[in-house]
């Protein structure tokens, strides 16, 4: 178990669906701006970012602007790399950090959107030739908690833990306890669908109809 993970005994409440397997608690950073959570509550971890474009040593100066993640973004580094060069424009290919491309191409001047990585190339003053290329690197987040939401991008589209007191974390960032194995009432989990138990179970969460 890894350090700062508590096993703890529990008396089953509303929340608690069971005591076997025991819950196993630890102490997290909720995001500041989340709000007030209840007991409960589905989390998941910012556990991606996304660095700022680089394009050194490229002919054209245009820029890589509105950079962000899609939600099947991955860790490593995604290049964005010119393959057709266009007067004031160019089409770019865009590949995955295991070296993949994704199907979807890049027009300067036009914003990209994927699952992977969304920004906008920006023309300038030297045209982009075949070649040009940036680099964005897709990096470990801050590691805080967020309610989870399947439209999130930077790790909390994945619920790995459940809030296990109130907090309010509408002005700062908030210390939390939160649940990360045990056995849990799906009706009393806030942000649960029944489409999440096989992911869930996966991490130790079992989650149980109790009426």
């Amino acid at each position: 178990m890894d350090a700062g993970m508590t096993t703890v005994e529990h008396t089953p409440d509303n929340l608690l669906g069971g005591s076997a397997p025991a819950p196993v608690t630890e102490t997290v950073t909720i995001l500041s701006g989340e709000g007030a959570l209840s007991r409960g509550r589905l989390l998941g971890k910012m556990d991606r970012a996304a660095g700022a474009p680089d394009g050194t040593g490229n002919t054209g100066d245009g820029t890589m602007t509105a950079v962000s993640l899609g939600i099947a973004a991955r860790l490593g580094t995604y290049t964005v790399e010119c393959i057709a060069a266009a007067a004031n424009g160019g089409t770019f290919k865009v590949v995955d950090p295991d070296g993949y491309a994704i199907d979807a191409q890049a027009e300067v001047g036009a914003a990209f959107t994927s699952g992977h990585l969304n920004f906008t190339l920006n023309d300038g003053g030297a045209d982009f030739i075949v070649g040009d290329k940036f680099a964005v690197v897709v990096g470990a987040g801050s590691g805080k908690y967020r309610a989870y939401n399947a439209a999130n991008t930077d790790g909390s589209q994945h619920p790995v833990a459940i809030l296990g007191a109130d907090v309010d974390a509408t002005a700062a960032d908030k210390p939390a306890s939160v649940y990360l194995m045990g056995c849990f009432n799906g009706a009393s989990v806030t942000g649960y669908a029944a489409g999440l138990k096989p992911a869930l179970r996966q991490l130790g969460i079992f989650i149980k109809s109790i009426s």
